[in-house]
């Protein structure tokens, strides 16, 4: 559970600081407020969806690699009971991936929704024990707000849709956040995991603070053109990460690239969505004059 990483906090800490690039008295922050984004995703810039999770645990409960079998059934019915009593525009549906009906289980996969056993850092880490009981997939009737219930942390929260509206993903996320965190509390008396320093506890130390990750999906072929390598480092240069839009160890095809903000600790959500639609804005206009340099 949690309490690792202050018992191996000589070993975590050191990795921590360099990853998030903080000092060792660095102290956490949190800033949910949409209004304090400055701008958007320029309109004229061909992203075609974006995306944004956080992670959240609840307090009292092991996390994925060291959970017992009848906690994570434990999590499983508060949220079931929890995201049931969702309204307006976040209410849903939850679907267990246990006994889960072939068409419904199709149609996740289709939407890209469903997550999937077989990630080796998750089977090797423990987190595929007992699959596939105690999991399970919730979203809204719109298909724009989700949550992952015991995968690699006990709840991914997300908000998505189509098009580079980066802030109205923000806005809804943050209401979100705040309704399942509400629901739980209610239900369970309980809280998500939070400490001083590390924030929102997670399962990975690259997720401990926010949790956030803000990401779009945007073509760049000028920069396919002059070259991925260079492509990384410029991104370097903006605190964000180019993927593959595979995920994380998906590779990558053509020039669509998955554009996200790399940090997650010692900054607030405000700060890293912001630096993920400043980040998206420079590399699209750089990436206007490289098409015109390779001829595109």
């Amino acid at each position: 559970d949690w309490d690792s990483y202050k018992d191996f906090a000589i070993v975590f800490d050191p990795l921590i600081q360099e990853y998030h690039g903080i000092s060792a008295d660095a102290k956490h922050t949190s800033d949910m407020d949409p209004s304090k984004v400055k701008g958007n995703i320029n309109p004229e810039i061909p992203v075609h969806s974006t995306r944004i999770r956080v992670g959240r645990n609840i307090d009292g409960f092991g996390l994925s690699p060291g959970i017992t079998k009848q906690q994570r059934i434990d999590i499983e019915k508060l949220m079931s009971s929890a995201l049931s009593k969702l309204t307006g525009d976040l209410a849903g549906t939850y679907y267990p991936l246990t006994g889960m009906d072939e068409a419904v289980r199709q149609k996740l996969v289709d939407d890209h929704f469903l997550f999937m056993s077989g990630d080796r850092n998750l089977a090797v880490a423990g987190m595929e024990r007992d699959w596939p009981e105690g999991r399970g997939i919730f979203h809204n009737d719109a298909k724009t707000f989700l949550l992952w219930v015991n995968e690699e942390d006990q709840t991914r929260i997300i908000s998505m849709q189509q098009g580079g509206d980066v802030k109205g993903v923000f806005e809804r996320l943050s209401r979100g956040i705040k309704a399942v965190g509400d629901s739980v509390k209610a239900e369970s008396g309980k809280e998500f995991a939070l400490d001083p320093r590390y924030g929102y506890i997670h399962s990975c130390p690259t997720n401990l603070g926010t949790g956030m990750r803000a990401s779009v999906h945007v073509d760049l072929p000028g920069w396919t053109k002059e070259g991925v390598d260079k492509l990384k480092a410029r991104c370097e240069e903006f605190a964000v990460q180019p993927r593959g839009t595979r995920g994380e160890s998906g590779g990558q095809t053509g020039f669509t690239y998955d554009i996200s903000n790399k940090h997650r600790l010692g900054y607030s959500e405000v700060q890293l969505v912001q630096v993920m639609i400043d980040g998206v804005n420079t590399l699209y206009k750089e990436d206007v004059e490289l098409q015109k340099k390779h001829g595109l």
